[in-house]
């Protein structure tokens, strides 16, 4: 039986191209006397790139329709069309920061002059505020910056942001308060939001409808809740919801919103919900990598790339881990890490063996894992 995913494929300019020679031969033309730079060639490679950008096209309008297989901007117009649930965008860190001058400049500025970085990750970020040094030393202004580029990798603890961009012989910067940032919500945590909105539907308040407004900024106020698992005492009418974000537990004035959000929102009389942050499970991963040279990438490279692909799939794990039968508790599968390193270059790698963790990993009913010190081979092998 036919299923939509398998309706779904794409043709690649090759497949295409392999097509066209195919009918070309059986209508009687010697293909095989084409030349490199042959016009007719030439003009069956062009058609094929053509064909194969509007194969991606037509299949992702197909998939729009439905929400499994809706993707990208057709997701996010699927959602808000079907759904009326609005796709998270990434949000601008900001913080507040300390200029300090040692020396005896006297600097006025108005907002946008003053651009800052965190030297650890290269993040700039550019003040909202203006104002005016005094000579020093030791003079001091307060300023707001914002981070140019918006998402997570503009984050920065308290006293990252240590460089000036702008030049201010004797000026220092230090931030004072951390500048914390959301990243653009997934497909997949968008499909679980749309899933959850038809709980929103029911009077007796169904652990979908908890779900949806501790993830939906426009009712609790905050985009820092990624990930929720709700759990019911039906002897109590006590409900708890555990909260955490694409990292980890989430800060305490965005679990309060969530608290309010609940209550005022998803409750019903006499019922009550609690919610509580998550805790953190660190996995360090230590593994061995096999892959073709054909890969053209250098060990550094593909072990970067390895790291990033642990560090999404950890994010992308339920609160309490996945549970697969006959398993009643959750966990992060072995088998997973070990998928999750092999198809990062799927046509590339022929084997990978994961020594640690030994085994599954199980968490607690409120965990989340996290990235812990991760242990990379790569064997580069000759392309048979």
């Amino acid at each position: 039986m036919a299923t939509l995913a398998s309706l779904l494929t794409k043709e690649t300019r090759a497949q295409i191209y392999a097509r066209a020679l195919t009918l070309a031969a059986s209508l009687g033309l010697t293909t095989t006397s084409w030349a490199a730079g042959d016009s007719t060639r030439s003009l069956y490679h062009l058609v094929s790139q053509i064909l194969s950008s509007l194969e991606a096209q037509v299949a992702g309008f197909i998939g729009s329709g439905f929400l499994e297989y809706a993707s990208g901007d057709w997701l996010t117009i699927l959602a808000a069309q079907l759904f009326n649930v609005t796709r998270t965008e990434a949000t601008y860190a900001t913080s507040k920061i300390t200029l300090t001058n040692g020396g005896g400049g006297l600097y006025s500025f108005d907002a946008g002059d003053v651009i800052v970085k965190a030297s650890a990750s290269g993040a700039t970020y550019t003040c909202t505020s203006g104002g005016t040094l005094s000579p020093g030393p030791a003079t001091t202004l307060i300023m707001e910056v914002t981070a140019d580029l918006a998402g997570s990798g503009s984050n920065a603890a308290i006293g990252d942001i240590d460089t000036m961009v702008t030049g201010m012989p004797g000026v220092t910067v230090s931030n004072y308060t951390a500048a914390v940032a959301s990243d653009a919500e997934s497909d997949a945590d968008l499909r679980t939001r749309c899933r959850a909105k038809l709980g929103m539907l029911s009077p007796n308040g169904p652990r979908d409808a908890y779900d949806f407004v501790a993830r939906t900024e426009a009712y609790s106020g905050t985009t820092e809740v990624t990930r929720t698992r709700t759990i019911g005492d039906a002897t109590t009418g006590d409900v708890t919801v555990y909260c955490a974000g694409s990292s980890g537990a989430i800060t305490a004035p965005a679990l309060a919103l969530v608290q309010t959000a609940l209550e005022k929102y998803a409750a019903p009389l006499c019922i009550t919900p609690t919610a509580v942050n998550c805790t953190t499970t660190a996995i360090d991963v230590t593994y061995t990598l096999w892959v073709y040279a054909s890969v053209g990438e250098d060990e550094a490279t593909i072990e970067a790339a390895v790291y990033d692909a642990l560090v999404a799939m950890l994010a992308a794990r339920p609160i309490g881990g996945d549970i697969i039968a006959p398993a009643t508790t959750g966990a992060v599968y072995q088998s997973l890490i070990a998928s999750t390193i092999r198809d990062v270059y799927p046509d590339h790698a022929f084997r990978v063996t994961v020594t640690a963790p030994a085994g599954d990993t199980a968490l607690a009913i409120n965990a989340v894992p996290t990235i812990g010190t991760v242990t990379p081979t790569v064997v580069i092998e000759v392309t048979p």
